[in-house]
């Protein structure tokens, strides 16, 4: 197997007393497509920014294609590009005016893209149209589409887009789901990118990475994220007797109208094993059913039972004693103290 494109490990970041990222970790394979996915705050765009080395980690490791994107940035940049929002842009320069410019600043050497690279990059972005006119004439969607398009100048390994999707239309996500998968179908980029439109997330991705209040609470295919938090739904006789019945097994039901009763996961339990266990406590087992929650549901229950775990109320980073050298280790969970970071 090939060495992955991004390696996180244990990675932690904080800004004075805040905790934006707590031992994260996750790796990038060549070839996928993985979503970062969380509520506002909850650090994606602190993940994305130490991987382009724009920030050090406090502690932990993050490496992309093996080198350690702060110290060696311009090694990581000459393979990869990063796309942050809001897309910094100048009103005076065309579209076309643009890509000259950036794609040469941004070439760390490498040969300055032509004319023809240039609009076969507003093509695959949809701007070649309008490809003179001015940035100050473009609506958001379109300034998104021509950040874009400066980031595929020259082609790189590895895309990472921060909320690509911000300000589009709905054709126009549309067009940049299509982009974005030819990308990797037929030129082998590796996209990583944060987004708060599950709808298209889940239509695109391999992967994704759910991040509350600084930690992984899901990594996996949005499919597997959506089943783990699927539920039973039970229609019987006496609902409140049975919901007796299945904790006093373990499970915990709840109750939703007149005989219905959900099981929330009902892992282990079959159709058989609950019929089997309701009509021998002589209650008459009338509907069984699988319910597979949306993706936003799922997302949703998932943060909900990361914040009742209470997890998120943790105790800050050990501040090293007085002469000693901070070792990038992670908070001490004894520790009520800030440290320097």
């Amino acid at each position: 197997m090939s060495a992955p494109i991004a390696q996180v490990t244990m990675l932690g970041r904080c800004f004075g007393r805040h905790h934006a990222l707590y031992s994260v970790g996750f790796s990038m394979e060549k070839g996928q497509i993985m979503a970062l996915v969380g509520p506002n705050g909850s650090g994606k765009t602190t993940l994305l920014k130490i991987l382009a080395g724009l920030l050090r980690p406090s502690w932990g490791s993050a490496q992309v294609f093996g080198l350690d994107p702060f110290a060696q940035r311009a090694e990581v940049m000459q393979r990869a590009r990063f796309a942050f929002a809001p897309p910094p842009l100048y009103d005076n320069l065309t579209a076309r005016e643009h890509l000259q410019l950036l794609s040469g600043i941004c070439s760390n050497g490498a040969a300055r893209p032509g004319r023809q690279d240039i609009d076969k990059a507003l093509r695959t972005v949809g701007l070649m149209g309008c490809a003179d006119d001015r940035a100050g004439t473009f609506s958001f969607g379109m300034r998104q589409r021509l950040v874009l398009a400066q980031a595929l100048l020259p082609l790189p390994e590895l895309l990472v887009l921060d909320e690509p999707t911000d300000g589009l239309d709905p054709v126009a996500v549309l067009e940049l789901r299509g982009v974005l998968k030819r990308l990797r179908q037929e030129q082998g980029v590796t996209i990583l990118l944060s987004s708060h439109l599950l709808i298209e997330v889940e239509k695109l991705v391999d992967r994704m990475l759910v991040l509350e209040e600084g930690r992984v609470i899901f990594r996996g295919r949005p499919a597997e994220l959506r089943h783990q938090n699927g539920r039973l739904r039970l229609v019987c006789d006496q609902a409140e007797k049975a919901a007796a019945v299945l904790r006093e097994r373990g499970f915990c039901p709840t109750l939703d109208g007149p005989g219905v009763v959900h099981l929330s996961g009902g892992k282990g339990l079959s159709l058989q094993e609950a019929s089997r266990l309701l009509e021998g406590q002589g209650l008459k087992l009338v509907e069984f059913h699988r319910q597979t929650p949306t993706l936003e549901q799922a997302l949703m229950e998932r943060i909900r039972e990361a914040r009742s775990d209470g997890w998120n109320r943790r105790p800050l980073r050990q501040a090293p004693a007085a002469g000693a050298e901070d070792t990038d280790s992670p908070p001490d969970s004894t520790s009520s103290e800030e440290a320097p970071c």
